[in-house]
């Protein structure tokens, strides 16, 4: 079984032997399916198995919404690859849910659906059977999973998923039990789902089930979580060291006002002041803080129209009554003892910084959701760099302290390539289409209509009172909001959504924080991301946890925009925006977001996000100058590459990327004045920052490791042994021996050599490796020195989290990427030949050959537009370059079987990805099928190429095998 634990990763399976004496591949082997939180999910390979095969059998006693859910586009999007499905579901104790019945049969006739009603004979089974294009196979995963969200995510579960040839008497034994309970179910139909869900309200459930049902999701913070504990405690370290100023950083819902009321409650001061923005929030605040404290609590509102108690111990006011002269001066300056300040981001206002600036408390905390602001104020310096607590939505999610979402990116419309932001570049016809597009996929995607509360956010104040007008027409009950509404209109609608009178708000940015509506179960985007920190606040609204809410629906409607990319950051908090992570998030959604929760895409969405992360560009000087001031505001200083990775933020190659080296980037942005480093430390730097930085390889990190700490006398056995003890591998002589090379400059071409002042940086003498005079002589400069070391951390963490674990014995790591050059260097070839390796190249000496395919090619010249293509994950068709016969040198060299080439595979989808590959293994010429063929060339005419087969050693993971195959963005 293929399992994403990782992006684009396998998992290494020994081999297993059948009775047969045939070794099986790790794909075909039984194999446990299990929920194993955080790292894997029952899911994933649910949604690998949807997504590959040709049709498929569901055998499921129980189907909730929730679980439903969480696989639902995928079953849309194989209905619409053509994919036929057959689904046969229960009423065993009315656990299915009627809601869940009746999205599946809107998936007729594509996908059927069919009721057990067995009362003699309940219907108590879970597998789910899934059959690829070569149907003399199955796989089936039997065991305890229904379809629910906790036996998809959360629970323990048992299954066992097993490939079965069609001979094979497991085959026809789960077969004919399919077809004879298939056979004697009832075909859904809505007179059918009404019967059921009359019997499903009636129905009195067990007393477990009902406590399930109705209480599992509400969360009742009377004593502190987990979280809130740790968080109290650093608090409490922090005072002891003192400290009087704190921030907790704390994602939307996960109870930030009920932990400051807890620390408020230990710490008892004689005079407490809770500083908000919204009159709203201060009542709710207060109330909250008395239901920890105790209800005789004596609490004052200041602002508004409410009457202040001057004498009252807790204060709750509003930031806009507070920050006036004749209101602040009436307070001493020592008056409060705690002071808590919700929604602390907003801090950088000279509001805020005026009230900041003026009282002098024993202890200040901070609470926000998004710390990062775009105007560069530093909050974090405004809380001396003391962070008492950070958790983000992963996290939240993981400790169950908000409610799951199940997001859908799903393609908005556009005409003539004008998307929804030009509204006012539409025909009223237009307008009218995309409202009738809205709604289609509100229905699609709602299941229940009878209880919908929810957000709508819109680019602009006509969009939004445009839609709330043409959705009241059709039925729904909404009300646009604006800036231009008062507190009091607001609240109104507040409470009108949540006591059902209204359905949905809809608002341009107004609503992205300061609400508390808990029962918000639906948050609808129609607007472009123009920053991950609102896509989290106005994700957030939703994300409280509320009687009756199981979770919330998440819709995006997402069309051509640039900035698409930012919401695979958004959605899992990945700051790094390395672009193939961002592509792997993307892909592989299912396996990295934490609990019952679900992200997925459809196909055109999916494709549109690809394109920006294509088209945007990190490297330049104003994006990085941007994010290296977040790391420096964050850290109080200037950052090293180390803090980056240490705080989650961007990652340094990108640094490096643009600029040949860190230290070179900070001397662009004139954050080195007093530079005391030479040309020759410099480009000693740019040549570490690209060989080592990346982490590649190991190899030359240990030698240079080795050489600042004993210098001389290193033998190719001390290397293999700091690598066994680093590393847990043992390197090769060979690897060693091509490190060695690179660290003497003797491997890039001239003109690269020059740029890194061909400096020499060891001796190879008698088997021995020496540090050079010219590196000690670098060394002696300390800020050299530092600059060296802050490479090599960097090299040791991305060898470690993204090479280390799927390495193979000839150093490349399966499904990372490789630029030509990368893999001369890791073949341990003398030279690079990396600007002539093109599609392919026959090394006679070392007796190998690297292959590029290129997936999708934008090109019109027929004679390179290749038919590579992938027949099964497991095997690939290649074409040579022309003019080439069978009886071609290399062709010979490449078919010949007495002592066969080794061959590497590296694959991208096009080019929009730049020049780097995946690594897809090392793959076999299948005997035979070399042939002759041809290519018409622009002037018409044949010209020779051969066409062959090979086979992967290992077959392509699910995830990167749909990606590298589908369709690639379209272009404008």
């Amino acid at each position: 079984m293929i399992t994403l634990e990782e992006p684009f990763a396998i998992l290494q399976n020994e081999k297993r032997v059948t009775n047969h004496g045939e070794s099986l591949e790790p794909s075909l082997q039984p194999t446990l399916v299990i929920n194993d939180p955080p790292k894997r999910k029952v899911l994933n390979t649910l949604v690998q198995e949807l997504r590959t095969c040709s049709y498929f059998d569901l055998f499921v006693a129980f189907i909730t919404e929730s679980g439903l859910r969480m696989i639902y586009q995928d079953l849309r999007d194989a209905a619409q690859r053509g994919v036929k499905g057959r689904i046969i579901t229960g009423d065993y104790l009315n656990f299915t849910q009627p809601q869940a019945l009746r999205a599946l049969a809107s998936l007729a006739p594509s996908i059927e659906t069919r009721l057990s009603m067995e009362e003699a004979y309940p219907m108590h089974a879970k597998g789910y059977l899934f059959y690829p294009e070569d149907k003399s196979y199955a796989s089936f995963i039997i065991g305890s999973s229904n379809l629910t969200s906790k036996a998809l995510a959360t629970t323990q579960e048992w299954n066992v998923r097993v490939v079965s040839h069609d001979q094979d008497e497991l085959y026809t034994s789960v077969k004919k039990q399919f077809l004879n309970t298939w056979e004697s179910s009832h075909t859904l139909s809505e007179a059918l789902i009404l019967q059921y869900e009359r019997k499903y309200a009636s129905f009195k459930r067990p007393e477990a089930q009902q406590e399930l049902e109705s209480e599992e999701n509400l969360w009742k913070p009377i004593e502190a979580n987990t979280m809130q504990q740790e968080a109290l405690a650093s608090l409490k370290n922090l005072r002891k060291e003192g400290k009087k100023r704190a921030l907790l950083i704390s994602a939307t819902g996960t109870g930030k006002t009920f932990l400051s009321a807890f620390d408020v409650a230990f710490v008892r001061p004689k005079k407490f002041l809770y500083i908000v923005h919204r009159q709203q929030v201060a009542k709710e605040s207060m109330n909250k803080f008395k239901e920890i404290i105790g209800s005789s609590l004596r609490c004052t509102l200041l602002g508004g129209n409410a009457l202040f108690d001057k004498d009252a111990p807790y204060v709750f006011s509003m930031i806009q009554t507070l920050s006036k002269d004749d209101v602040l001066q009436k307070f001493q300056r020592d008056e409060f003892d705690y002071i808590v300040i919700d929604e602390v981001h907003r801090a950088g206002a000279a509001s805020y910084k005026k009230v900041l600036s003026y009282f002098d408390a024993q202890f200040i905390l901070g609470m926000t959701a998004t710390p990062e602001r775009t105007d560069n104020e530093n909050i974090y310096e405004l809380f001396d760099y003391n962070i008492a607590y950070d958790i983000r939505l992963n996290q939240a999610l993981e400790a169950n302290l908000l409610s799951p979402f199940h997001y859908y990116g799903i393609s908005d419309l556009a005409f003539d390539g004008i998307q929804a932001e030009s509204f006012s570049q539409f025909s009223l016809m237009e307008k009218k289409q995309w409202v009738k597009h809205i709604i289609t996929r509100i229905q699609q995607y709602t299941f229940d209509n009878t209880n919908r509360r929810g957000l709508i956010f819109v680019s602009r104040v006509d969009i939004a009172h445009f839609l709330s007008h043409e959705l009241n027409n059709r039925g729904f009950k909404t009300r646009a909001l604006s800036g231009q509404d008062s507190d009091y209109i607001r609240d109104q609608a507040f409470d009108d959504i949540e006591d059902g009178i209204l359905e949905y708000l809809i608002a341009v940015d107004i609503l992205n924080e300061g609400i508390d509506i808990p029962s918000l179960n639906q948050i609808i985007m129609l607007r472009p991301t123009q920053s991950a920190i609102i896509f989290v606040q106005q994700l957030g609204r939703g994300l409280r946890k509320s009687p009756g809410k199981e979770f919330l629906i998440v819709l995006d409607f997402i069309g051509n925009y640039t900035n698409n990319y930012l919401i695979p950051i958004a959605l899992y908090g990945d700051t790094t925006y390395k672009k193939d992570q961002l592509r792997k998030l993307l892909s592989s959604s299912e396996s990295l977001i934490h609990g019952e929760s679900s992200i997925s895409f459809d196909q055109v969405a999916k494709e549109r996000v690809y394109q920006a992360i294509n088209g945007v560009n990190f490297a330049t000087q104003k994006f990085l100058k941007e994010a290296y001031e977040k790391l420096k505001m964050k850290v109080g200083r200037i950052p090293t590459m180390v803090d980056a990775i240490e705080i989650g933020g961007i990652s340094p190659l990108l640094f490096i990327d643009y600029a040949k080296s860190y230290y070179n980037f900070k001397l662009r942005i004139r954050e080195i004045s007093d530079s005391t480093l030479l040309i020759s430390h410099l480009k000693s730097l740019e040549f570490f920052s690209k060989v080592i930085a990346p982490g590649i390889r190991i190899q030359e990190l240990s030698i240079v490791n080795l050489l600042l700490t004993k210098k001389r006398d290193i033998s190719i056995g001390d290397i293999q042994h700091y690598i066994a003890q680093e590393y847990t591998f043992e390197a090769s002589e060979a690897s060693i021996h091509g490190a060695i090379s690179i660290l003497q400059n003797k491997f890039y071409q001239l003109s690269q050599t020059k740029r890194f002042k061909e400096i020499v940086y060891c001796y190879w003498d008698a088997n021995k490796i020496s540090i050079s005079e010219e590196f000690e002589t670098l060394l002696l400069n300390e800020e050299y020195y530092q600059e060296l070391v802050d490479v090599l951390q960097v090299g040791h963490y991305e060898f470690s989290h993204f090479y280390a674990s799927y390495r193979q014995s000839n150093d490349f790591s399966l499904h990372q990427k490789y630029s030509r050059q990368d893999v001369c260097r890791l073949l341990n070839w003398e030279k690079d030949m990396g600007s002539t390796l093109y599609g392919y190249k026959v090394n006679y000496k070392k007796h190998e050959c690297p292959i590029f395919v290129t997936y999708h090619k934008d090109v019109d010249i027929p004679l390179i537009d290749y038919g590579d293509h992938f027949v099964s994950p497991k095997e690939l068709v290649w074409e040579t370059r022309t003019p080439r016969t069978l009886q071609s040198k290399e062709i010979q060299a490449i078919i010949q079987q007495e002592n066969p080439l080794r061959f590497h595979l590296f694959v991208k989808k096009s080019d929009d990805e730049g020049t780097d590959s995946y690594y897809l293994g090392e793959v076999k010429y299948i005997p035979s099928s070399a042939k002759d063929s041809w290519k018409v060339d622009a002037h018409n005419k044949k010209v020779p190429v051969v066409e062959m087969r090979f086979s992967l050693c290992q077959p392509v993971p699910s995830s990167l095998y749909q990606y590298i195959t589908s369709a690639p963005p379209k272009r404008g």
